[in-house]
């Protein structure tokens, strides 16, 4: 088994990089905040198959948390993350501190644009800014040819999709399907605080979304038809969505009808424990003829039935 480099200094990465691309391999690359699971783990195999190098970096950005947010309770499991990297076949985990990403004096951030004020951006001001000013430090320091985002979080890959169009950045931007438990939920780092009655609670977000899928399959095109059908699985559980919506793909301005657009039913909901300690989770579905995503919407519809 090859053993995975870690790195926690920037000039160190750019050194070690500038020799494997000045041999004309390609490096693809990972972002995460670490807490690894599956899903990490379906990008990281990802981008194995498809270039010489891969990097996966662990950084817990304090940019893109709010005052009130969890920055300080976000796992953090370094030795595990580090064991499934090595098991994976990753060759470099970059481990910098918030001082190498952000050294003294640091005054640059980096702004969203208007698709960073929608959906999460309502509820988490500057979170898409914090987010877009980490990913240009990571992508101006590795310089990958790829990198690879999983579209659990659709608005953060179409905000650093557009950023890196705008910015003429040189690395790929890639989108990889959501992995789903066994009872649909969206697998996150997130899912580990809840308890088994919110656990349960939680699985009502993926049946919201097999229930909207079954609705666009079976022929519905109108927007908000389909929101307000997938709302009432919400309604009947006593759940309120922090918001559920549609979007077009291309822009995230809201959609009102599907024949011409692709869009993207996206979901936010707050669970709170008995404790009074809240997790917010987040999910979507594409809702689209192509192919792939149409693939996505039967398999969540087949695993929703399975599960009922």
């Amino acid at each position: 088994m090859k053993e995975t480099q870690v790195v926690t200094r920037s000039i160190e990465l750019r050194s070690i990089l500038n020799e494997i691309q000045g041999n004309g391999q390609t490096v693809g690359f990972v972002p995460t905040m670490g807490a690894l699971h599956a899903g990490h783990a379906s990008l990281l195999s990802k981008s194995i198959s498809e270039n010489s190098c891969t990097v996966l970096s662990v950084f817990v950005n304090p940019k893109q948390f709010g005052p009130r947010e969890d920055f300080s309770r976000y796992p953090r499991t370094f030795s595990n993350d580090l064991k499934m990297a090595q098991e994976l076949g990753v060759d470099i985990l970059y481990a910098p501190t918030a001082e190498e990403i952000y050294p003294q004096n640091f005054q640059t951030n980096i702004s969203a644009g208007e698709m960073g004020t929608v959906l999460c951006g309502t509820h988490r001001p500057g979170h898409f800014d914090g987010v877009c000013t980490v990913v240009t430090v990571l992508l101006n320091t590795i310089n990958a040819h790829k990198a690879y985002f999983g579209l659990k979080d659709y608005q953060q890959f179409s905000i650093i999709s557009r950023m890196c169009q705008d910015l003429v950045h040189r690395t790929q931007i890639i989108g990889v399907p959501t992995l789903r438990e066994k009872d649909g939920l969206a697998m996150s780092s997130r899912n580990r605080f809840l308890d088994p009655k919110l656990r349960e609670i939680a699985a009502t977000i993926p049946q919201a979304l097999a229930a909207a899928a079954k609705l666009y399959i079976d022929g519905e095109k109108n927007c908000e038809k389909i929101t307000s059908f997938c709302r009432k699985v919400f309604e009947e559980k006593q759940l309120e969505t922090q918001y559920l919506e549609i979007r077009k793909c291309c822009n995230l301005t809201l959609c009102e009808g599907l024949n011409s657009n692709d869009g993207v039913l996206a979901i936010a909901l707050i669970l709170t424990s008995e404790a009074g300690i809240a997790t917010r989770l987040i999910d979507n579905i594409i809702l689209s003829e192509e192919p792939l995503y149409l693939q996505n919407l039967k398999s969540l519809l087949l695993q929703a039935e399975q599960v009922l």
